[in-house]
């Protein structure tokens, strides 16, 4: 009797995992559920103008619609209706303090008298409506939206997303967005090595390590060192092309500003440590300071989104987590994730997730290559991943491969 390939397995997932399918049911170790976040507040501002004076009535009027608007007012004293300025502060706080307002936009003052009025939440369903009017000498005039509100990117299953947090009417929660959407700033650290914590002479040694992950195989240190070479200048020139030479590619550059080395992370959002130290001609050892001018920035990871069979196929036939919709997100375990389209993967490959997309790409896909620093090494989002075996294409023409993700 002839046997068929389905015969020999338990469901149609292990015949053409799909990406965010679990790889194995024993292996589902930890979760968490994050609502997918919006991507812009609705921005508009306020500007206080006339003639401010004791006695000056300033209201707005703001609601989710212009049919739904809740009123507030300030009556000016003689100290804030001084000054535009003054008086704008003082509107300020009524708006955070008035209940059925304040839950709904946040308003500031940094200067003068102009009043930013921010949505509390972000999303294209999120918005606001404002008017405003005041009394005698004082003007109160309601701009155009300078920012409109916009929902989030959708997240396809199987690929990484970010975790961040988002104030909300019942307070602040965890948001998740797709990668990409949050703040991500390159690293920059300094030592002054020249005329700082040592000046360079014949038979000084310069030694550097430079920690992180910056291969996609985990946290490993890449050191160099350098002996004296005639002149200061040589020898940092020397001290920089060894550091050059060990560090990953797109990971981390050293560089020479007159007496100082700088490292920078040639990904924003990478990030890593730097020691670094000598010995001088006498063989006393010695360290050098180092400071950061700017620092390493991005969002914690928020896991693999797991597929879900209630989410709905759109047009295209893709199945992805929208605005307000709440996805799993794997922070450990085995599961099938989405691979970069072309990449071919294999068991104990490098494990990066891919930043800066463009169109096949997927923001947040995974590849085991920095793709010339569009993908971040996993360990940026704080996990660490390891292959569990190569690249299969699922039931619907997409690539995937089995990761077991956990934090690092």
């Amino acid at each position: 009797m002839s046997r068929s390939l389905l015969s020999k397995t338990s469901r149609m997932g292990e015949v053409n995992p799909v990406a965010g399918a679990i790889f194995g049911a024993d292996s589902y170790q930890d979760e968490t559920a994050l609502q997918v976040g919006g991507a812009v507040a609705q921005v508009q501002t306020i500007t206080i103008g006339g003639t401010p004076a004791d006695t000056n009535v300033l209201t707005v009027n703001i609601g989710e619609d212009a049919g739904s608007l809740v009123t507030t007012s300030v009556t000016l004293t003689a100290v804030t209706g001084a000054s535009t300025t003054t008086a704008a502060a003082a509107l300020v706080e009524a708006i955070n303090a008035k209940i059925g307002i304040s839950n709904l936009v946040f308003a500031q003052n940094p200067a003068g008298a102009t009043i930013i009025v921010a949505g509390r939440q972000r999303g294209a369903s999120k918005t606001f409506s404002m008017t405003g009017s005041a009394s005698a000498g004082a003007t109160v005039t309601v701009n155009a939206i300078s920012v409109t509100a916009a929902d989030a990117t959708v997240i396809p299953f199987g690929v990484m997303t970010e975790r961040s947090s988002a104030t909300k009417v019942s307070g602040v929660s965890f948001v998740g967005s797709a990668i990409g959407t949050g703040t991500y700033t390159a690293q920059v650290s300094t030592i002054t090595a020249e005329g700082g914590d040592i000046t360079l002479a014949s038979g000084d040694v310069l030694y550097a390590t430079v920690t992180g992950d910056l291969d996609g195989s985990g946290v490993k240190s890449f050191s160099a060192q350098t002996v004296f070479r005639t002149a200061a200048s040589n020898t940092l020139t020397a001290f920089v092309a060894a550091l050059n030479g060990v560090l990953p590619a797109n990971s981390v550059l050293a560089a020479v500003s007159t007496n100082d080395i700088t490292f920078t992370s040639e990904v924003p959002g990478l990030s890593f440590s730097v020691s670094a130290s000598f010995d001088d001609a006498g063989g006393t050892p010695g360290s050098f300071t180092v400071a950061a001018t700017a620092a390493n920035a991005i969002p914690f990871g928020g896991g693999v989104a797991l597929k879900s069979h209630t989410i709905e196929q759109d047009a295209n036939g893709d199945s992805e987590y929208g605005m307000g919709d709440t996805f799993s997100g794997l922070t450990e375990g085995k599961c099938y994730v989405l691979v970069d389209s072309g990449v071919t993967i294999a068991e104990g490959d490098a494990c990066f997730v891919r930043v800066t997309a463009v169109s096949p790409e997927q923001a947040g896909a995974f590849s085991n290559v920095s793709d010339g620093g569009d993908n971040l090494p996993i360990g940026s989002f704080g996990y660490k991943g390891i292959w569990l075996g190569g690249n299969v294409t699922d039931m619907n023409g997409l690539n995937v491969a089995p990761l077991y993700l956990t934090r690092a």
